[in-house]
This record gives structure tokens, C-alpha cells and sequence, in this order.
């Protein structure tokens, strides 16, 4: 049963990747994913037949090639269904390998999906649209109130700050996780202009982490801070040598990062000591 679900997920992930690729195109162009309703080719924006639009099929039977216009299609479009399917079904296995709570599973693979479409479209456009950080943001108390195992229970001990309450400890855990973080985001930027004379952290990165650290609570957003700047590096020197372009999007390293935290963030916490911190 475990190999079915988790065929199950890896196929739910491909369909969810599917509506990412649309949120990727017409979020950070003010247009709803929801509106139209069908996917278009925006070359031609001829409608999408549903047989074309089968994901991680239809890529390869049109030839990265829209049917319509001939226009080539991005590679993105199948590495987010694929990436989105894999995560989905890696976090099944993971999650259910420890016994988490069922909505709190629900809780993490939505929030992958946000962090995937942030990414891209950070990637593409150096940008990270409020109606995912802001947008989200403000949801994340009510969320954590209405699934408060993602606050009381996580694999490393609960992260209520000062409440015991039911509500006020989720809804309390949910808002200090926010704050811490955002505010090391925050003082990373301003510290990197004053040494570097430069924009080292835009503000985007600031609501982004807020955003996740609603969701996740202070522990694991700590685990997303400090793990973030070692993808960044590795990504960052490669880009150096490559194109000699200082300037690269951190959204993506964040997402990385946050869901490494996740799924392993016990794990790191144990293997490095800081648990005996807390």
C-alpha cells in the first residue's frame, strides 16, 4: 500500500506541477490562473487541447513544440511537473516514514508547491510576487491554528513560544516563526549594503522567509536560514566562473532550503548538536 500511495502522490504531484506552470506565466504578469480557465500558448494563445496538455507527456509527443504555432516550449514546463511529482512522492515516504499527522503532510506538500512556483519565477524574473509571500503569509496563523501539529508535535520537540493553549500556541508559534524569519533575512540585507555598497537582499527574500517561517515555526525556519547560503554558494561560484554575473535570485536557495528543513530538519538538528540547545 505504501508503494501504491506513493505512486498515488508522484502522480497528484505531476497534475499540481501542471497548474504551477500556468501560476509561473500569469502570476507575476497580474493575470489569474484561474482565468482563463484552459492553459493557451502564449505565442499564439491559441487554447490548449486537453491532450496536449497531459502532464509530463504532452512535452515529448509535441516535440517541445507548440501544435498550433510551432513555437518551442520551455523545458520548464516538464522539469516542474517532474520536480513537483518527485518532491510530492518523496515527501509521502518521508512523512509517513515517521508517522506524521495526515494534515500536516497536506499542509507541507502545499507549501512545496508555493516554494516551486516562487522559485521559477524568481529564476526567470528576479522577482517574488506578493500573492506568495504576503498573500500566503497572512493565512499561515489561521493554518496553524487549524493544524496544530505542525507547531505541537514537530520530529524535534514543539515550538510553542510562550502559550500553551490550544489556539494561542499554534497561533503564537505560527506569528514568532514569522518574525524570526524574516528579521535575519532582513539584517543580512542591510548588513550586505553597508560592506558591499550594494543591494545584498531584496525585500522579496524578507516576505518570502516570513512567509515560510509562519508555516513552519522558528526551528525549522532557523534550519532554512543557515542551510540556505550553502546552496547559494555552491550555485553562486558556478555562476561566477561561468558568466562572471555577481547577481543571483536567493528564492530558490530558501526553497531548497526550507524543504530540506521539512523533511530532514530533525535529523540536522541532531547530527550538528543545536538540538541540545533547545
Amino acid at each position: 500500500m505504501l508503494i501504491f500511495w506513493t505512486i498515488v502522490l508522484f502522480l497528484l504531484g505531476a497534475i499540481v506541477g501542471s497548474f504551477l506552470n500556468v501560476c509561473i506565466y500569469r502570476l507575476p504578469r497580474d493575470k489569474a490562473p484561474w482565468r482563463p480557465q484552459r492553459s493557451y500558448c502564449p505565442h499564439c494563445h491559441e487554447l490548449i487541447a486537453w491532450y496536449d496538455n497531459i502532464p509530463l507527456v504532452s512535452w515529448f509527443l509535441l516535440g517541445a513544440q507548440c501544435r498550433q504555432c510551432g513555437s518551442y516550449i520551455s523545458p520548464r514546463y516538464i522539469l516542474v511537473e517532474f520536480l513537483t511529482a518527485a518532491l510530492f512522492a518523496l515527501s509521502f515516504w518521508v512523512l509517513n516514514g515517521r508517522d506524521e499527522a495526515l494534515p500536516v503532510t497536506a499542509v507541507y506538500l502545499a507549501l512545496m508547491s508555493l516554494l516551486i512556483a516562487a522559485s521559477f519565477i524568481d529564476l526567470e524574473l528576479r522577482i517574488i510576487p506578493d500573492s506568495l509571500t504576503l498573500g500566503v503569509a497572512v493565512l499561515a496563523p489561521v493554518v496553524s491554528v487549524l493544524v496544530p501539529w505542525l507547531h505541537s508535535n514537530p520530529p524535534f520537540g514543539r515550538a510553542y513560544v510562550f502559550f500553551d493553549d490550544n489556539v494561542l500556541g499554534p497561533l503564537c508559534a505560527s506569528l514568532v516563526g514569522m518574525a524570526v524569519g524574516a528579521l535575519p533575512v532582513w539584517l543580512s540585507g542591510v548588513l550586505g549594503k553597508m560592506l558591499f555598497k550594494r543591494e545584498a537582499m531584496g525585500f522579496g527574500d524578507v516576505k518570502f522567509m516570513a512567509m515560510i517561517g509562519g508555516f513552519l515555526g522558528w526551528k525549522l525556519v532557523l534550519v532554512t536560514f543557515f542551510l540556505a547560503p550553502f546552496f547559494g554558494l555552491i550555485i553562486g561560484v558556478i555562476q561566477l566562473i561561468r558568466t562572471k554575473d555577481h547577481h543571483i535570485p536567493y528564492g530558490p536557495f530558501l526553497s531548497m532550503a526550507a524543504i530540506i528543513a521539512m523533511l530532514w530538519g530533525d535529523r540536522i538538528f541532531i547530527a550538528t548538536g543545536i538540538s541540545r540547545l533547545f
